[in-house]
């Protein structure tokens, strides 16, 4: 599907882990290039990722023009370039409550973390690579930790991979929003706070429209973003659900395919 010609300005949107990082975490110097050419023409970058604000910043201050992120899978908006939150949707706290309860009383093993403002909780026994977990506060059980602003993101940790529990935990958390975008951990965040709806307020902001918006990702929980945006586009890598769901499939996050759509598919020169 080609580019529509217009001079107008567009919005495109990425996940980051498996999709514009390469498997080191990395922005490639060729990706970097692509998106600066898409911001010096008048395009609006933005970055959709479940990582934390704290998380994704590195990133976010890689490029010349660091970008608007969405962060937390929707739960927070963050301008990097001028270093202030722009919109936050978290869940309340009755509905933590609720999901405590729950996963507690169906998985006595659970651990779990949230992420609460722009700070990290993980329960004692939560199970996390140190470069992840090192700014993190740790606590007995997340319950104590719970105060009258809830939190942005809960995250639930089973013993496997989530990419093999998540379903059960999202049937078990009626009315919540439960996705996965690795093996680590599933997320949880409130109703109808998704990358997709983070996304629609960022091009209402710019008045962009939807039907020129592309998006790239790799895992479930890009799935809302993908099915909203206009085209909708899988890196060779993606999780077979996101590669079913798509029209247009790039290379891999290995070969600089967010790269290689943008210089094949943008009039960027």
């Amino acid at each position: 599907m080609a580019w529509p010609s217009s001079t107008r300005s567009r919005l495109i949107a990425s996940d980051l882990d498996g999709t514009l990082l390469d498997a080191h975490g990395k922005v490639s110097p060729r990706t970097l290039a692509a998106v600066g050419r898409l911001q010096r023409e008048g395009h609006v970058f933005v970055l959709a990722t479940a990582r934390p604000v704290r998380d994704t910043r590195p990133v976010a201050l890689s490029f010349d023009c660091p970008p608007i992120a969405i962060c937390g899978n929707g739960s927070i908006v963050f301008d990097f370039s001028r270093n202030r939150i722009l919109a936050h949707h978290p869940m309340e706290r009755a509905h933590v409550v609720y999901a405590i309860r729950t996963l507690r009383r169906r998985y006595p093993d659970v651990r779990l973390g949230a992420e609460h403002g722009l700070d990290l909780l993980l329960e004692e026994r939560f199970k996390l690579a140190p470069a992840w977990a090192q700014q993190a506060r740790r606590v007995s059980v997340l319950d104590t930790a719970l105060d009258e602003h809830g939190f942005g993101k809960l995250i639930v940790q089973l013993d496997g991979a989530a990419q093999y529990y998540y379903e059960e935990v999202r049937d078990a958390l009626a009315g919540l929003e439960v996705t996965v975008s690795g093996e680590t951990f599933c997320e949880v965040t409130r109703l109808g706070v998704t990358k997709a709806m983070a996304l629609e307020s960022v091009a209402r902001r710019y008045g962009l429209a939807r039907a020129g918006t592309v998006a790239f990702g790799d895992m479930p929980n890009d799935l809302p973003m993908l099915t909203w945006a206009g085209t909708a586009v899988a890196v060779a890598n993606a999780h077979p659900a996101v590669l079913a769901s798509v029209a247009e499939v790039t290379a891999s996050h290995d070969a600089d395919g967010v790269a290689v759509w943008l210089e094949h598919m943008l009039p960027v020169g």
